[in-house]
């Protein structure tokens, strides 16, 4: 069997496996993404048309700040799974398949103890708030909301690195960007 043969590209149409799995993860990931854009989009419109009426409206800007969270941890981690961090861009200039390869394997590596470093932090820092009951000032939006979705998205980069180093050590090629559009 040659080597082009034992080569897997991971499709993010397949239906069954980690590769199917993560793809149904990742589309979950986009959608919460563009639900916080649209949370972002209305507040801040709504904030900017208070003020400028001089309306009697809350300062709801804060579920804007609050919606940040989650498009940056969760976009984040789709980022992992779509291979478009920096680090990507820099194994994809390297000439050689095998050194490519154990790039791959090194990035899937510090992505793991990144991502395991941050979600031990976020886990830390949910429990803390939720014990707290903290609230934020306008809208008294619990602080374990934003907390919450620190510790998800570091969960899910560990879910994506994880299956990308099972890529790697399998002899599969990563997930193409451009076929998720």
């Amino acid at each position: 069997m040659s080597h082009a043969a034992l080569m897997h590209r991971a499709s993010p149409s397949s239906s069954h496996g980690l590769d199917g799995f993560e793809y149904r993860v990742f589309r979950i990931e986009r959608w919460i993404c563009v639900l916080s854009l649209l949370v972002m989009l209305l507040t801040v419109s709504i904030s900017v048309a208070t003020r400028y009426f001089n309306l009697g409206l809350p300062n709801v800007a804060e579920w804007a700040i609050v919606a940040m969270s989650p498009l940056t941890f969760i976009g984040a981690a789709m980022c992992t799974y779509a291979q478009s961090h920096i680090a990507v861009d820099v194994v994809k200039l390297m000439p050689n398949a095998a050194i490519r390869r154990a790039a791959r394997g090194v990035v899937a590596l510090c992505l793991l103890g990144f991502a395991g470093v941050y979600a031990w932090i976020g886990a830390l820092f949910f429990i803390d708030m939720k014990q707290s009951g903290e609230r934020m000032l306008d809208m008294g939006t619990p602080v374990v909301v934003p907390v919450f979705f620190l510790m998800l998205g570091m969960l899910l980069m560990l879910l994506h690195a994880a299956v990308e180093l099972w890529r790697v050590l399998t002899n599969r090629l990563p997930i193409d960007e451009e076929s998720l559009t």
